[in-house]
């Protein structure tokens, strides 16, 4: 450090010196000079309201500081929150309690010539942090010190908003009256019937950048691209002729060895066993002999076409599989959703399947919809498609979204995950909607031979260990 700064500095820290020479004339000056800990006091936050007139407006709310932990680097001597402030935090006023060994102060760590003087901290004082702050801290022998960077990160995205990419059309895609698409290792593959008996796969990368390629398979003669499903790192279909395939990359394909069965349809996948729709009934197979699972209800009330399942683990260690798909009733309005769940004590073949019994009044079922599509997003499910039966919504018009294990699905809106307007205009007339989610949260939307990127902000937010 210059000569000059560092008299300033000792002159600054004098005076704590002094008094504590004068309070008590044991008091011996030591060369501790540290931070030890920075907390943010309450801070505020400025939000936007739409009155029942279609005026917007500003409000202001506040939220704790201390919710986001600064992180001190005592070798770089920097300081900042590793999980961001929220979009459009003020921070032009903020108050701090930091502990520190010693006398400190602070000044812009960029200034300019009305800037240079050095300020005594104290936490009654509210400091700017638009721009990064030095805060040195110094010894009361009046020799040594450290000197701190201070920066506050802020998010400059709304968090529950979603960021929408058109990647373009594809030829790719062309010709693929029903599809499946699936997230292998970095790359995108979407499976379709192209009316030649086996199944086209288009690939393109999970990122923006490269070039649609179009794969050849192998062994998906007679394969119902509807009955995929994932199993750890293997996929799952069946046939026509009720013979289960196996594939490592949804490309090539082999006989799973499971039995074959006539008009089997496959329809779950949980990490030991495949489920499928046999003469009307639900069945479970470990590689063996099919066996019939328990159900609590009729079984024609077991979706039949557009099922879609997942398999996972609950917070409190059990296993839980869904169904959710549609009947051939075509008076139908809404779903029909099944599900069980086992744990360690019970064995998963011998638990009941419950099915979600809908209510025709119930507005927070999900409706029977043209292409519809289920995926697993955001601690929760979410399904879209084309318009609704029932007449409630148009093709892509409200993004669906249930985090209680698919009994109720309200509209994603209220999540602020807008359906972009060019979407909804060409899925009015689409013939098939698939899609996917990649490894990195974003969602992939086909609508016919367009293909849409788009994620909710804060799932790409990187939060990182604040120790």
């Amino acid at each position: 450090m210059k000569k000059y700064t560092y008299l300033l500095l000792l002159a600054l820290v004098m005076p704590f010196v002094l008094a504590s020479c004068l309070s008590d004339e044991e008091t011996e000056t030591d060369d501790y000079c540290y931070i030890s800990g920075f907390t943010l006091g309450s801070m505020k936050r400025t939000l936007f309201t739409i009155s029942t007139d279609g005026v917007d407006s500003a409000y202001t709310t506040t939220f704790a500081g201390s919710l986001f932990p600064m992180t001190i680097d005592q070798r770089a001597l920097t300081i900042e929150n590793k999980d961001s402030l929220p979009l459009r935090t003020v921070v032009n006023k903020v108050l701090t309690t930091i502990s520190f060994e010693g006398g400190l102060i602070w000044r812009k760590t960029n200034p300019t010539d009305e800037d240079t003087l050095w300020t005594t901290y104290s936490s009654s004082d509210s400091l700017d942090f638009t721009e990064p702050l030095d805060f040195a801290c110094i010894a009361t022998d009046g020799n040594s010190y450290r000197t701190y960077t201070v920066t506050l990160n802020v998010h400059k995205q709304k968090a529950d908003s979603t960021i929408w990419n058109n990647l373009g059309e594809t030829d790719a895609l062309e010709g693929m009256e029903a599809r499946r698409a699936v997230c292998v290792d970095g790359q995108i593959r979407v499976l379709g019937e192209d009316g030649s008996g086996s199944l086209a796969c288009a690939q393109h990368p999970t990122g923006t950048g490269g070039d649609w390629v179009t794969l050849q398979t192998s062994g998906t003669f007679g394969a119902d691209v509807t009955t995929l499903q994932q199993q750890g790192s293997s996929f799952y279909l069946s046939t026509a002729g009720g013979e289960v395939l196996k594939s490592s990359d949804a490309v090539d394909w082999t006989s799973a060895g499971v039995p074959a069965e006539e008009g089997l349809q496959l329809v779950a996948a949980s990490p030991s066993r495949l489920y499928a729709l046999l003469g009307g009934k639900l069945m479970s197979s470990d590689g063996g002999p099919w066996q019939e699972e328990s159900l609590d209800d009729e079984s024609q009330y077991l979706p039949s076409r557009q099922v879609y399942s997942f398999s996972y683990q609950l917070p409190d260690g059990q296993n839980r599989l869904m169904l959710v798909g549609a009947r051939d009733n075509e008076e139908d309005l809404t779903c029909m959703v099944w599900a069980k769940t086992w744990d360690e004590t019970s064995e998963e073949p011998g638990s009941t399947w419950m099915f979600y019994v809908p209510n025709g009044t119930d507005k927070r079922r999900c409706p029977v919809m043209e292409n519809l599509n289920v995926v697993a997003y955001d601690d929760g499910f979410l399904a879209f498609g084309g318009a609704s039966r029932d007449g409630r919504y148009t093709a892509m018009d409200s993004v669906l979204y249930s985090r209680d294990h698919g009994i109720t699905w309200k509209p994603y809106d209220d999540y602020d995950m807008d359906v972009d307007p060019l979407i909804q205009e060409t899925a009015q007339n689409a013939q098939c909607i698939c899609s996917t989610v990649d490894d990195d949260q974003f969602l992939w939307l086909f609508v016919d031979n367009e293909v849409w990127r788009g994620r909710i902000n804060r799932l790409g937010f990187l939060r990182q260990d604040p120790n």
